[in-house]
């Protein structure tokens, strides 16, 4: 448990970091629009969705975050709405990283049963 906890702080670091190259970030000014838009892959028997900033690609997620083992979402609306979620986060320049509440908020049919 401690490993995937390490490795979710890993990516989330990460990405930070790819964020604020990606963005010529600089400190005192403030970007209104940040043009983050989301896209929808099949990923296997499901789908999954990558994060993009001016064409470059800050987070791609073939698999439902946090589940054990590689599924992918059931539905396109799913991945959808965990894209959509995840770029709400980064706008409000909070981790990406999504919590099982969160995904349970978002109706993830996974996460319905813990």
């Amino acid at each position: 448990m401690k490993r995937i906890l390490v490795a979710y702080v890993l990516i989330a670091l990460v990405t930070g970091f790819m964020f604020l190259r990606l963005t010529d970030y600089s400190f005192g000014t403030t970007k209104k629009n940040i043009p983050l838009q989301s896209e929808i892959f099949k990923a296997g028997d499901g789908y999954g969705y990558q994060i993009e900033l001016e064409d470059k690609v800050l987070i791609k997620q073939e698999y439902i975050p946090i589940l054990e083992g590689k599924r992918p979402f059931t539905t396109a609306q799913d991945a959808e709405r965990t894209a959509n979620k995840v770029i709400s986060k980064i706008l409000k320049k909070e981790s990406p990283i999504l919590t099982i509440s969160e995904l349970k908020e978002l109706q993830i049919p996974e996460f319905n049963q813990y």
